[in-house]
């Protein structure tokens, strides 16, 4: 089982890795004049078209690139997450690693604003022509880190407004501590620990920070038999550290970063560049993934929300235009119609586009219909069906140029039917008659009066019914020249 679970992982982390992008590189030294010129030496990792050192960002795909600034853990160098970076890197992130603080007695409070210069001045330095960032660098920013580095980075998010979402490997409580900064953290966050992490257990650390954290949307994962050093690549003193402690991992180091690349990657993509399809893979998995236990607090995640703007347009007697507002997250819709009346509904097949073509239908009757959306491609996620819009079609016997015969009877049509509210009134009345027309809601109450005399016997007259301060439903046409009396069901969505 754990051979097929670890092959099963190996193969997700390639899928996710299987970009057009190589990997280019670059080391710069940011100037922190506010604090006496302080140096900041960076590792910057971003796609290209042909790896190396210095060579061109990537065009292919999105030219902005979003950003992710990376906090090592105590005594470990930006080095020992090759294994994070070339992951992100792939999928067509530019990732900023700062190498300070790197010593014994490190200082939090400076690396937490380290990571927030960084996150700055890489935004800054992106609108510089001449640079290799240049106008590369999307808007979007996540700040992430492992045991002290992640601690440092919800120390960072105070000292910059351009960090969008956090992430931590095992953060660590840092001096001040991570967990009173989290309190004031309100960007999502997501936050991993090791279930065997004997450094940094997680009830004195990743959990309190967790707990802490103020977003409104927040997910926790915890990965069962993985510890604290397994969130990088093989390094000395993590190693020399973790061994000293227990419980040791059960699961193997590429095991814990295919669970980690798992989750991260289309987690960024969501919440970096808005893909939709990626927060749901992300929400699913956590429902049915064994291989980790979570904690998902989150107000609302990603919802699959009702179309709205739907409207029923080009009546006849045998068709009608169903069409409605896209929407963000959505992989296709399903539209549902029936008679008026009826118990059985009709279903299309999942269509791609936000309009659907009703055929075959009758003369003279009204119809029901609703759309809904599936948001992922699976078919899991889907919404409600909203409220039923109501359309009645055409009859047979009307004739589209109004040419009737004028035997002193009220001849009229009115159209579109149903309408947002405006509706086209067309009559040939005999002359010199007072037409009065009046409009009722649903339970008689009389909501439109107006009347109007007509001049020449037989000429067409054009008037306009305005409901668009109504609210939808159904209303009845009334209309009376004094001697026939017309009435007309109409409708507004």
């Amino acid at each position: 089982m754990k051979r097929i679970l670890l092959i099963s992982l190996i193969a997700i982390s390639c899928n996710l890795i299987a970009q057009p992008f190589q990997i280019g590189s670059t080391v710069v030294t940011f100037i922190d004049s506010s604090r006496s010129n302080r140096a900041i030496a960076t590792e910057i990792y971003y796609p290209a078209s042909i790896a190396g050192s210095n060579v061109p960002i990537a065009s292919a795909g999105l030219k902005e690139r979003p950003l992710v600034v990376f906090g090592h853990g105590f005594l470990m160098t930006v080095g020992a997450y090759q294994n994070i970076w070339s992951v992100l890197v792939a999928n067509g992130y530019v990732v900023a690693l700062p190498r300070t603080e790197g010593g014994l007695l490190p200082n939090h409070t400076n690396f937490g604003k380290d990571l927030a210069f960084v996150a700055d001045a890489i935004q800054v330095n992106s609108q510089n022509q001449g640079t290799i960032f240049y106008n590369a660098i999307a808007p979007s920013t996540a700040v992430m880190g492992h045991s002290m580095g992640g601690g440092a980075a919800f120390l960072s998010v105070q000292y910059t407004s351009r960090i969008n979402a956090i992430i931590g490997l095992a953060p660590a409580e840092t001096n001040p501590n991570a967990s009173s900064a989290a309190a004031n953290v309100a960007i999502p966050g997501l936050v991993f620990a090791g279930q065997n992490d004997c450094v940094t257990p997680a009830n004195q650390h990743s959990q309190l920070i967790y707990n802490s954290l103020a977003s409104p949307c927040k997910t926790y994962v915890s990965i069962l038999g993985g510890s604290h050093c397994q969130f990088a690549n093989s390094n000395f003193n993590c190693n020399l550290g973790e061994a000293t402690c227990s419980p040791s991992p059960t699961i193997s180091r590429a095991t814990q970063h295919a669970i980690v690349s798992k989750y991260l990657v289309p987690w960024l993509n969501y919440r970096l560049k808005n893909n939709c399809q990626d927060g749901f893979v992300f929400q699913n998995e956590l429902a049915i993934d064994p291989s980790i236990t979570s904690q998902n607090a989150c107000l609302n995640f990603i919802s699959c929300k009702i179309p709205v703007g739907r409207k029923t347009t080009n009546i006849t007697a045998n068709s009608a235009l169903l069409t409605w507002d896209n929407t963000l997250c959505k992989n296709k819709y399903i539209v549902r119609y029936k008679k008026a009346g009826s118990s059985f509904w009709l279903f299309t097949n999942p269509l791609t586009s936000n309009s659907f073509s009703l055929a075959n239908l009758l003369p003279n009757t009204t119809y029901n219909w609703a759309v809904r959306v599936q948001c992922d491609s699976a078919g899991t996620s889907l919404s409600g069906y909203g409220t039923t819009k109501v359309f009645s079609t055409r009859s047979n016997n009307v004739r589209s140029d109004f040419s009737m015969d004028m035997d002193n009877k009220l001849n009229l049509a009115i159209y579109p039917n149903p309408s947002d509210g405006l509706f086209d009134l067309k009559i040939e009345a005999k002359a010199n008659a007072e037409v009065l027309i009046e409009v009722y809601n649903s339970i008689g109450v009389l909501e439109l009066s107006e009347k109007f005399n007509t001049n020449v016997d037989g000429v067409l007259q054009n008037k306009i019914i305005d409901l668009q301060s109504k609210p939808a439903g159904i209303y009845v046409l009334k209309v009376t020249d004094g001697n026939e009396v017309y009435a007309q069901r109409i409708v507004k969505n």
